[in-house]
């Protein structure tokens, strides 16, 4: 929550102080741009892309993020994952440039998205598909996968002429599934499991069709300008 009243009192700003810039002529740009906010993320992975910008207004980037115990051990260590933690995704994404600065460049976007993440888990609980009642387990192998899109707005702020901080929100859909396999000693109770902090949908097994929201902050870098 917090994280997300930051990122949007930063595009609030950004945006009032873009508007009174003036147009120039359009370049060409390749930039490499990481989402630093990904790291502390509940699902941490290191999350990192490459955006293409025609002089046409339009844009195209393709972003990666990998997690896993090896490169993402500081963060995981007081979460639920163990040792087999493992995140991976992938987002296509075309942008529509409709303003244009030496300082700044406006946007709409759309982003499509594909995650994926599994882990062996120990001595944990969940609730199985088509089920209202906690199961809980001695280990058992966790999957689970999303797709979907995001129709997007945001701002790329351009400093030192080669520094990108891209500040983003939107809304989407989601296609979500969460199985649960290998269990081992699996124990059916009688009561419903009860979330204090929050939702954790790797608790509940099955699959959902879910509102999606995208907002975030990106660093970039310009290495190539025609």
């Amino acid at each position: 929550m917090k994280r997300s009243i930051l990122v949007l009192l930063l595009a609030f700003i950004v945006i009032q102080n873009c508007a009174s810039q003036e147009t120039y002529e359009a370049r060409d740009y390749l930039i490499i741009k990481a989402m630093p906010l990904s790291m502390i993320d509940y699902r941490p992975r290191l999350r990192f892309g490459l955006e293409y910008k025609a002089n046409n207004r339009l844009g195209y980037s393709i972003d990666l993020g990998i997690g896993n115990m090896y490169l993402n051990r500081w963060r995981l260590d007081g979460l639920i994952w163990g040792q087999d933690y493992s995140f991976f995704e992938i987002r296509p994404e075309l942008k529509y440039i409709f303003e244009n600065t030496q300082d700044y460049y406006l946007y709409f976007a759309l982003e499509l998205f594909y995650m994926e993440m599994s882990d062996h888990l120990l001595s944990r609980y969940y609730e199985k598909e088509n089920s209202n009642v906690k199961t809980t387990f001695e280990s058992a192998t966790l999957n689970k996968q999303k797709y979907g899109f995001h129709l997007k707005a945001g701002a790329n702020i351009i400093a030192y002429k080669r520094l990108n901080i891209d500040i983003y929100g939107g809304f989407g859909f989601a296609k979500r599934n969460i199985a649960y396999t290998d269990v081992v000693n699996p124990v059916t109770g009688t009561e419903a499991i009860f979330l204090e902090w929050g939702p954790q949908p790797e608790l509940f097994e099955g699959e959902s069709t879910i509102f999606h929201i995208a907002l975030g902050l990106k660093m970039g870098y310009t290495f190539w300008i025609q």
